[in-house]
């Protein structure tokens, strides 16, 4: 059994980790957890050996890189005491199909999940104010999202590339949808985007080529550029009266589109 500390307190021993010989890496202790640099987690030289990983009890964050590429992790299990998720801390975890976030976690960092190719479904908790920037990009598997009423943005490429994604609705609490937000979401066929946006960023829903109908919110006073652009099954569209401004090539080949 291969052991060792990663914690953030003194020499790290507040935490402790242990990987057994069935691939389960088990992180105890109180506090929080290290955030490494990229491929210096401590069992990183295991990696191809963590087959699932269980946070214990008593650990208040999961460090930045610290999964980063362990490419055989399969399941995690994340308990009450965590509040938040790091950047890129399960980034490349292409193997990891289920991940449980408790409602204890309020933070969920950048890249925190991008190319978990493996993931098919997600459900944010409701103390999250906000998807970073590629939380959750090219989740090629995921096919169901749940976003919490508390959400007020969704970052840059939060769910750009998310090729099975098939409806998503938006919390009424949104006030901004970033750059290529939902770009290349090939399978997206309906959105519902409440009135508290103001903001669509370039290319937010660029390449959707499943997307039929867009209603832009009331709230909104600029089409960014390319936003819609290569949405090939678009057909109809509303932009409100307060828009005063359309991005450069924001309907670029929409090739269907016969009703604005």
């Amino acid at each position: 059994m291969d052991s060792g500390t990663c914690g953030t307190e003194g020499d790290g021993s507040n935490l402790t980790w242990t990987l057994d010989s069935d691939g389960v890496l088990t992180i105890s202790g109180t506090g929080a957890m290290k955030e490494y640099d990229p491929y210096k987690a401590p069992w990183y030289g295991s990696s191809s050996r963590v087959k699932s990983a269980v946070i214990a009890e008593g650990v208040t964050s999961i460090g930045g890189k610290a999964f980063l590429d362990c490419t055989s992790l399969t399941s995690v299990t994340i308990p009450d005491s965590v509040t938040s998720i790091c950047d890129n801390t399960f980034d490349g975890c292409t193997s990891l199909t289920s991940v449980t976030i408790p409602n204890s976690v309020t933070s969920i960092g950048n890249y925190a999940f991008v190319q978990c190719y493996s993931l098919t479904s997600m459900t944010i908790p409701k103390g999250v104010m906000s998807i970073g920037e590629s939380t959750f990009y090219d989740c090629r598997s995921l096919t169901s999202v749940t976003i919490p009423g508390g959400i007020t943005s969704i970052g840059k490429s939060a769910f750009g590339g998310c090729d099975s994604l098939t409806s998503v609705t938006i919390p009424g609490g949104v006030r901004s949808i970033g750059e290529s937000a939902f770009s290349n979401c090939a399978s997206l066929t309906s959105v519902t985007v409440p009135n508290s946006v103001t903001n669509i960023g370039n290319y937010a829903f660029s390449n959707c080529t499943s997307l039929t109908n867009m209603a832009i919110p009331k709230g909104v006073t600029s089409i960014g550029m390319f936003t819609f652009t290569g949405c090939t099954s678009l057909t109809s569209g509303t932009i409100p009266n307060g828009v005063t401004s359309i991005g450069a090539s924001a309907f670029a080949g929409c090739t269907l589109l016969t009703n604005v």
